[in-house]
């Protein structure tokens, strides 16, 4: 329910699906004006939100809250339905949850490696085969799976007109708003990609992937 029928409106659109706020930078689409507004803060590199325990600084409120409550309180009212362990976050135990239900059950018999999908399996077995199916039209590299050669295409092949995202500081170009997202918190030393788990950050989700793997076998 809302007071007015602006506020309504503005409600709406999360349900329309319609993106209409172009974040300047990386060209990421929000719904919503004040929440392109959070989002620049990522590039600005400013970090308001300090904590009082400890040196940390954050760039949202939202984030400098869950460092609180996961490392300075040990308070823990989040149950896990289906382990029955507890957490200080509502977001922690949502992760928690995720994993339950996205239990790799597919475990390669070379390494151990577990999988969700079977698919995945599959081409992950013909890396220990040396197997790799799709190639490359313009180089000779080749890849295990559709999505590699098509990632790989886009970072080394594409064609100027191609790579549309320009980094504001080295003016170095990009094709995919991944790529100079990861490019731009470099410049200011911003990482973005927080653990739901302790209080690691990392720059990109490929660091945050290998980090819950090594420290916390998710």
């Amino acid at each position: 329910m809302f007071y007015t029928s602006d506020q309504l409106k503005i409600h709406t659109g999360v349900h329309t699906g319609k993106n209409p706020f172009s974040c300047l930078i990386c060209e990421k689409k929000f719904s919503r004006k004040n929440h392109l507004q959070t989002h620049s803060l990522i590039h600005s590199g400013e970090k308001p939100w300090a904590c009082s325990e400890c040196p940390k600084t954050f760039t949202l409120k939202s984030g400098l809250n869950s460092h609180i409550k996961s490392v300075h309180t040990k308070e823990r009212p989040h149950l896990c339905e289906l382990c029955g362990k507890a957490f200080a976050t509502k977001r922690e135990k949502d992760t928690r949850l995720n994993s339950h239900l996205n239990e790799k059950h597919y475990k390669c018999s070379k390494c151990g490696k577990r999988f969700s999908k079977q698919e995945n399996l599959r081409y992950h077995l013909k890396t220990h085969d040396g197997i790799k199916d799709f190639k490359c039209s313009k180089c000779e590299q080749s890849f295990v799976n559709p999505s590699k050669l098509k990632l790989h295409n886009l970072r080394k092949h594409a064609e100027p007109c191609e790579r549309r995202f320009e980094c504001i500081f080295c003016a170095k170009t990009f094709a995919t708003g991944a790529d100079i997202e990861v490019h731009l918190r470099s410049h200011v030393k911003e990482k973005a990609v927080f653990c739901d788990l302790c209080e690691n950050s990392y720059f990109d989700n490929s660091g945050l992937k290998h980090h819950l793997r090594r420290v916390h076998d998710s």
